[in-house]
Order: structure tokens, then C-alpha cells, then sequence
């Protein structure tokens, strides 16, 4: 288990890696929640869908899942 200190060490040392490494691993922890609240079988049946009516915007999306916030830089 990783103490609290130790995630805020983390947090620290990730803040200096660069934007392109900082993006995969918010997708890897995106990826790893999307698993943990059982989101990740949704997804990939609107992904294999191929019904437009079905399909939704990618701001609608966001708000779906959570990502507004996460996705202040545009």
C-alpha cells in the first residue's frame, strides 16, 4: 500500500515529466478506473457499434464519463 507522503512524492515527480508522458499515463489511470467501475465493456460496445442513432458527441462523452474537468487544456 502506498502511504499518503508517498503519493504526494509521486504527484510531485510526475508534475516534471512531459506533456506527452503526463497524457499516457492519465490514459493508463483513466483506463484503470474505466476497469474498476466496470465501464470498460460499455465502452467498447459503443465503440463496435456501428448504428448512428446510437452514437453520441464527443462533449456529451465527456460528460458521461467524467472528463470535463480532466480536460481543461482544450
Amino acid at each position: 500500500m502506498i502511504s499518503v507522503m508517498d503519493v504526494a512524492a509521486i504527484q510531485q515527480e510526475l508534475e516534471s515529466l512531459p506533456a506527452d508522458q503526463q497524457d499516457r499515463l492519465a490514459a493508463f489511470l483513466a483506463h484503470l478506473r474505466m476497469k474498476r467501475e466496470g465501464l470498460l465493456a460499455e465502452v467498447q460496445r459503443r465503440l463496435e457499434g456501428d448504428n448512428p442513432e446510437n452514437w453520441i458527441s464527443w462533449e456529451e462523452a465527456k460528460t458521461e464519463f467524467g472528463l470535463d474537468e480532466a480536460d481543461s487544456g482544450g
